[in-house]
């Protein structure tokens, strides 16, 4: 990259002014202004999204199908947490899928509210990632030895009582299976799942003491209608027969008379006999349960297992219940009947507070209401099985209109008038598969949406603007390779080679062709610059050899015979003025720099060598009146070559711990800098006149061969006074970041298909090949 003198602001330390990149024009279809940009690491389709606001910043709650929760911060794109699973089961080893995600603020904190495959509402805390709770079906309101307890039911089969007035736990019983009342007890009857037999015991719920245990079933028999079982004696006892309708014990003399005359039955493997009689009876094949006048005496059936999104009405409220485990396990009763206005996203679940007196339910008020909705708010389905969701804010060129966002059938996002239910600019159609859920919520003080889709991502758009398409343009037909920016006649351009194999040039105002496209050219170019020599601009291209072409844009054709550079494969070219004559600047495989005269077609001086590996990357700049060459190579190392004498200036400057892949020079606070970055996915900048680094290593850069630009800070075909920043392409999307702070600047900017190629524009502008297509980003504070 050529620089050329710009001013640079007095304060470098000073922040960067919010930096959003928008399309100023493209060819082709204009990518849509409103997509932010695409989160991605899930690794199944996102069922549901949800967002809140953590610390002050905004955050997204994602769902997937491939098991886990994970939370994101809206502004950086970074997730804040490991990912968060359910429950995994200890017999299958089967992890509950995530169906559903919402959030809420309880007691101040803001939660995730998670819905499992197996029924489970989990609690998560969003600002420390870690499991808060979960919410318990409730059983029934009772009093046990003179205190008014709750009886719930978690996901995972335990019983929990809880004490009304102190909000603590008196009891758990884990497998719960079944109620009765047991010679005036409340008994609560569990089975070991673990246990091969599955053993059932029955428990006393007052006091936690176990009644009885279990004994093994020889054999079950049928006789004259009768369900007959046989156990072993205990303590040197004979063996036993119990008829299992009343749970009494058979006579003795016909034990042995019904073992050899009745039909076997098979399943029976344990009963629980209590002062001398059955009680309750577990089978292999069958859940657990009381026989005779206790399965009559049950209150409200069986406990059913997995049934945890239950609320009730409590003194006219309805409420749900959930177990806080970042407070021992105490059990919390959430008031959900505030229906106040949602804040940032978040429904408020106001808590009746621990060891309030709660009187009991009132008969017949318990109520199966789904919870999912009342606490979530999501919004309701349209007939069609869509989902809508509204939300305030200025749309529409800040018209403050309330839209609501539909999920429609054919898997994309409608944005529509809430009054008139118009569509509102094109739907939101970034994903490649169908859309499951969006939400919304404020970034910056705007409105954005958030999208879940099936193609595993979670996109963000942009709500405070709309747009159209615009005039289709005829450009390039293969992938956009190389980029470059010059003048011509006075007016800025941007010159794009594509696989196509033609060069076209556009004038940088309008985004219309401004000469004939040059055709014909011989394989793919990677590498592109312009130059000026005798008043023509030419443009010089490399490909996959050692030779350059040069092309008159204007003229047409090839008006010289193409340059030989003996390097085995031209990997980067720059352009330079030496002695007032313009030279061209290659960088090989052959791990030399060579200096070329476009008007002769001639090496100028001897190649610059020093490099142990092939050079791979070149830029060009000023330093102390002299022009130089910086270079990078696999070697690891970027040097520094005065141009003039040939010779390297100082020693390699390290820093970098694998290949450099890419060089650009810049002005930073007016001195002369370069920029480079390596496959180690770091960015290093270099302060060429001390020849050492400025500032830290910058990490980040996930993609450590996609294209790079220096837009900025002095950089560019004619120069720029904002703060240099570096803009990386990582498959569809650009991303900047302040040189100066290596923070990053301004939004990720989403391209509708991957990006090939970027160069600096004049006015801290970048120009972007994605696919065939390009397009100039702009920011928007400029």
């Amino acid at each position: 990259m050529s620089e050329t003198s710009a001013g640079a602001p007095d304060d470098v330390n000073a922040p960067l002014p919010d930096q959003r990149w928008t399309v100023q024009w493209a060819d082709g279809p204009v990518p849509d202004h409103r997509r932010l940009r695409s989160l991605g690491g899930h690794t199944g389709p996102v069922r549901s999204v949800a967002t809140a606001i953590v610390d002050g910043r905004p955050v997204v709650v994602s769902g997937s199908r491939d098991n886990t929760v994970r939370v994101w911060d809206l502004a950086t794109g970074e997730q804040l947490h490991d990912p968060v699973t359910g429950r995994t089961d200890p017999v299958s080893s089967v992890t509950a899928e995530v169906l559903s995600v919402a959030t809420a603020e309880a007691d101040g904190r803001p939660v995730a509210l998670t819905l499992h495959g197996d029924d489970s509402v989990l609690v998560w805390d969003l600002a420390t990632g870690r499991a808060a709770g979960e919410f318990v079906r409730l059983v029934e309101s009772t009093v046990l030895d003179g205190r008014r307890v709750l009886l719930t039911l978690g996901a995972d089969g335990t019983l929990g009582a809880w004490d009304l007035l102190t909000g603590g736990r008196v009891g758990a019983f884990p497998s719960a299976a079944g109620l009765a009342v047991l010679e005036g007890r409340r008994v609560v009857l569990t089975v070991d799942d673990i246990d091969v037999d599955r053993k059932v015991r029955v428990w006393d719920l007052g006091t936690g003491e176990q009644l009885a245990r279990s004994l093994t079933v020889e054999r079950t028999v049928t006789l004259d209608g009768r369900v007959l079982a046989a156990t072993a004696g205990e303590a040197g006892e004979e063996r036993r027969l119990w008829d299992l309708a009343t749970g009494e014990p058979a006579p003795t003399p016909s034990a042995a008379a019904a073992l050899s005359d009745g039909t076997e039955v098979p399943g029976v493997t344990t009963v629980t006999v209590v002062h001398g009689r059955v009680v309750a009876v577990g089978s292999d094949v069958e859940e657990p349960g009381f026989i005779g006048p206790l399965a009559l005496a049950r209150q409200n059936g069986a406990l059913v297992r997995h049934r945890a999104r239950e609320t009730a009405l409590l003194d006219g409220r309805t409420v749900a219940l959930t177990t806080d485990s970042a407070a021992g396990g105490t059990l919390r009763i959430w008031d959900l009947t505030d229906d106040r206005q949602r804040v940032n996203g978040m429904r408020v679940m106001r808590s009746t507070g621990a060891g309030e007196a709660v009187p009991a339910f009132p008969p017949g008020q318990e109520q199966a209401a789904d919870l999912w909705h009342r606490v979530s708010g999501r919004g309701t389905g349209n007939g069609n099985g869509n989902v809508n969701v509204s939300v305030n804010g200025p749309v529409g060129g800040g018209s403050g209109d309330r839209i609501a966002l539909t999920v429609e059938q054919d898997g994309t996002v409608a944005v529509r008038d809430r009054a008139t239910g118009k569509p509102v600019g094109p739907p939101l159609t970034g994903h490649t598969g169908t859309v499951h859920d969006v939400a919304t919520t404020v970034l910056d003080g705007r409105p954005v949406a958030v999208t879940a889709g099936a193609d595993h991502t979670l996109r963000t758009w942009d709500l405070t603007h709309v747009h159209g398409d615009g005039p289709p343009r005829t450009g390039h037909t293969g992938t956009v390779c190389a980029i470059t920016t010059a003048v011509l006649d006075g007016s800025p351009v941007a010159v794009t080679a594509g696989a196509d194999r033609a060069v076209r040039v556009w004038d940088l105002a309008t985004g219309q062709q401004v000469t004939a496209p040059v055709t014909g050219l011989e394989g793919q170019v990677t590498a592109m610059v312009t130059t000026v020599v005798d008043g023509r601009l030419l443009v010089a291209t490399a490909g996959s050899g050692d030779a350059l072409h040069l092309l008159d844009p204007v003229g047409g054709g090839h008006p010289h015979e193409t340059v030989t550079t003996h390097h085995g494969r031209v990997l980067a070219l720059a352009t330079a003025v030496l002695a007032g004559r313009p030279v061209l600047v290659t960088a090989g495989a052959d791990r030399t720099v060579g200096v070329w005269d476009p008007a002769t077609r001639r090496a100028v001086g001897e190649p610059l060598t020093g490099h142990s590996s092939r050079v791979t990357a070149v830029a060009t700049a000023e330093l102390a009146g002299r022009p130089v060459a910086v270079t990078g190579s696999w070697d690891k190392t970027v040097r520094v070559w005065d141009l003039g004498t040939g010779r390297q200036i100082g020693e390699p400057l390290t820093g970098h711990t694998d290949w450099v892949t890419s060089v650009a020079t810049v002005l930073v606070d007016g001195r002369p800098a370069a920029v480079s970055r390596s496959r180690d996915k770091t960015v290093c900048l270099w302060d060429l006149a001390a020849m050492r680094q400025i500032g830290g290593v910058r990490t980040g850069h996930a993609d450590p061969n996609g294209p790079m630009a220096v837009t900025g800070g002095g950089a560019g075909a004619a120069g720029d006074a904002r703060r240099p920043v570096v803009a990386i392409g990582q498959g569809q999307t650009v991303r900047s970041w302040d040189l100066v702070t290596g923070s990053e600047a301004g939004n990720e900017y989403v391209l509708p298909l991957a990006v090939g190629a970027l160069a600096a524009a004049p006015g801290g502008r970048l120009m972007a090949g994605f696919g065939p297509e390009v397009a100039l980003l702009r920011p928007a504070a400029g």
